[in-house]
């Protein structure tokens, strides 16, 4: 089920889908992964933003 609406909290202001002032990812979908090493991904390990891109100071 898709959940409309949502938002995300985030503290990575170097983020270029980050809203610094609501402390909010924009983006409408957010890929995560994890940073385990095994195959099927059944650790307990951090997850990463796979949406993640930097801000590109020169278009601001």
């Amino acid at each position: 089920m898709k959940k409309c609406n949502s938002s995300i909290k985030c503290d990575v202001e170097s983020c270029k889908h980050q809203n610094t002032e609501k402390k909010e990812c924009e983006l409408d979908e957010i890929k995560v992964s994890c940073t385990c090493d095994n195959d099927d991904c059944q650790c307990n390990g951090d997850t990463i933003c796979d949406s993640f891109e930097t801000i590109d100071e020169e278009n601001e």
